[in-house]
């Protein structure tokens, strides 16, 4: 591990354990033939995400989260900044890149918190940033490895698909995948990295189609179709409509109600159908071919 890396801990290190919530809807299984693809969206599908995204900042729920992260660190007091300070500096930066070609821009969640401590008078090294983000992100966002995630990642990996995830993300979700799969990195989990495509790299999210259009890319190097790959996500909008967009075969994941997003209420998602509908992430292995 990286002294880079070490500064991460804390997102692992407070964590604690968490079941899925049973949802409503019923699953919808058929078999897809000819995928050669799996691609997974990590908040809300591989873990159990306790607000059901990364980098939420609501600010009533999270103050607490602030007030913990920052004596955990045992940075001096009081406290100089609120959440709020956090929310207004990621909307601006997030502003000034909105644009046609960028409709659904992407902060880096650590120079988000660098100007919004730097402004507040608090002047402190990468790490210490670094670390204060991932106490705060570990109490405002709990996590936890989805049932059937990691048996599902092995088996596909054995099968010999190919494995990807497109993911709205920050620095510290590579550390929740790679710690689910119980590997020291990516590739070593079974991953291809040039079909990792993390939001927080390429400064955009989804649902705008840039994380979809680089997954399509990356996968056409490798004489891929979309139709050849199937994409599973919690989120009908960000997952389901986006990556089907691509052309990309889609997987619903509804298996956990905290980050189940049927998105009914946008038209986008009102007449959408996803190719299968998962309440279990092992639901998966009937619909592809796994020898």
């Amino acid at each position: 591990m990286t002294e880079r890396s070490g500064w991460l801990n804390a997102i692992i290190d407070c964590r604690h354990p968490m079941n899925p919530q049973p949802t409503t809807v019923e699953p919808r299984i058929q078999f897809l033939p000819d995928i050669r693809a799996v691609v997974f969206d990590v908040y809300g599908t591989l873990l159990i995400s306790g607000s059901g995204d990364v980098g939420s900042v609501d600010s009533t729920p999270h103050e607490q989260a602030l007030r913990e992260a920052w004596a955990a660190m045992e940075l001096p007091a009081p406290l100089p900044l609120q959440i709020t300070d956090l929310q207004r500096q990621i909307e601006q930066m997030n502003q000034q890149r909105k644009s046609v070609r960028c409709p659904k821009p992407e902060v880096d969640i650590i120079e988000a918190w660098g100007k919004t401590l730097a402004a507040a008078g608090v002047d402190c090294p990468i790490q210490t940033v670094v670390q204060l983000a991932c106490h705060y992100e570990a109490r405002a966002n709990q996590t936890w490895p989805m049932p059937g995630a990691s048996d599902l990642i092995g088996q596909i990996r054995e099968a010999g698909m190919r494995l990807g995830i497109v993911s709205n993300a920050q620095i510290f979700t590579v550390p929740l995948v790679t710690n689910l799969a119980d590997s020291p990195n990516l590739e070593t989990a079974g991953f291809d990295l040039d079909l990792c495509i993390f939001s927080n790299r390429y400064r955009q999210a989804k649902p705008g189609p840039r994380l979809f259009d680089a997954l399509r890319e990356s996968l056409a190097r490798r004489e891929i179709l979309p139709q050849q790959a199937v994409y599973v996500g919690n989120d009908m909008l960000n997952d389901v409509w986006a990556a089907s967009q691509a052309g990309f075969r889609t997987a619903w994941f509804a298996g956990d109600q905290r980050s189940c997003r049927d998105r009914s209420d946008d038209p986008r998602c009102r007449s959408l159908h996803p190719d299968v509908v998962l309440t279990k992430l092992v639901q998966l292995l009937q619909c592809i071919e796994i020898e």
